[in-house]
């Protein structure tokens, strides 16, 4: 009883903890989120562009372009952030709110419209990825065919909506979207609202990255639950041979016979299988000094073998013969000897 009961509170502690690691998600970062319904991570920092460069992307002077194709203008685009073209003037936006427009469009005029304000907070509809920007400039009237007015033509008056634009991610690893991401624009219903497919490889769910602390990926909780498995193992078996056994010492851990034997024959056969090797290699170092020296005093000795001859073992060892014999040799310095020549 006492055994099973410990058993049962040790797994009931590490299950509850392992549970409370893998679950408990740590706060998004800004533009990246969790799925809500597969638990996927997704990270869109790599598509955001800034003049000093980011950890994913190199500095760019130049915003992402979207065409309009039968809208009458072109589109500049970033994400998470503002474009990085410096804009002196945008309808109706403020000198202070100016450089934190993320989205734009210019008009056959060369005026700068705005069509949102930078936003950072990605969000799911259902399985669809979104970024929404809002806050652009004022949305314009529209005539009996739903095409805006000329500006100039209508009077001034407080325009209650502005524009704004809706971002739809979807994965795609096409090598060639692995520097940056395709752009499609799919229209406006009402000049008001613009919406955007963006297909990039960052836009596919993943685990969550090494840098977000707090959270376990699957070998993390293999690597508990086999911890937690030791544990018990270990802690069960000691209580179990220290109370039913009435074991003590070393004898107290979980069978200790096949520890022990297993010990013992790795302690008796290391010796025989890695003796020889270690013998056979100190031999080496000990007489090719020797061996190299006696082909350089004896240059008529024929030897059958092309051996290499460390260089300063050989000029040390010749230097020193030559001492012995009162002669002098000029040592050459070679990196082998060709043993095989007279």
């Amino acid at each position: 009883m006492q055994f099973s009961s410990i058993t049962l509170l040790l797994l009931s502690i590490y299950s509850s903890s392992a549970l409370a690691s893998t679950d408990t998600k740590p706060i998004p970062k800004p533009c990246t989120i969790y799925s809500p319904t597969t638990g996927s991570f997704f990270d869109l920092r790599p598509l955001q562009l800034k003049t000093e460069g980011t950890n994913y992307q190199a500095a760019s002077n130049e915003s992402y372009h979207a065409k309009g194709y039968d809208y009458p203008s072109n589109f500049t685009i970033n994400f998470c952030g503002p474009v990085v073209e410096s804009l002196n003037d945008v309808e109706g936006i403020s000198s202070s709110k100016i450089a934190n427009v993320s989205a734009f469009y210019r008009d056959s005029r060369d005026d700068v419209y705005s069509i949102g304000q930078q936003n950072d907070q990605l969000m799911f509809r259902g399985k669809k990825l979104l970024l929404n920007y809002t806050q652009g400039s004022p949305c314009p009237d529209l005539d009996e065919d739903g095409l805006p007015l000329d500006p100039d033509l209508v009077p001034r008056k407080a325009h209650n909506r502005r524009k704004s634009t809706l971002f739809s991610f979807i994965c795609d690893t096409s090598p060639l979207l692995s520097g940056r991401p395709a752009i499609s624009f799919l229209g406006s219903p009402d000049h008001c609202t613009y919406i955007f497919e963006v297909r990039s490889r960052y836009s596919c769910g993943g685990t969550t990255q090494s840098e977000e602390k707090g959270t376990l990926g699957p070998g993390g909780v293999f690597a508990v639950i086999l911890g937690i498995a030791l544990l018990v193992y270990l802690i069960g078996g000691v209580v179990y041979q220290r109370n039913v056994m009435h074991q003590r010492g070393w004898r107290q851990l979980p069978n200790y016979a096949v520890w022990a034997g297993l010990f013992s024959f790795i302690s008796v056969s290391a010796p025989s299988l890695f003796l020889p090797c270690i013998l056979s290699y100190m031999v080496y170092l000990l007489y090719l000094p020797l061996f190299c020296a006696m082909r350089h005093s004896l240059p008529n000795l024929v030897f059958n073998s092309r051996t290499p001859c460390p260089s300063p073992l050989v000029e040390s060892a010749v230097s020193r013969m030559a001492e012995i014999h009162g002669t002098r040799h000029q040592f050459t310095n070679p990196t082998y000897l060709d043993l095989t020549s007279a």
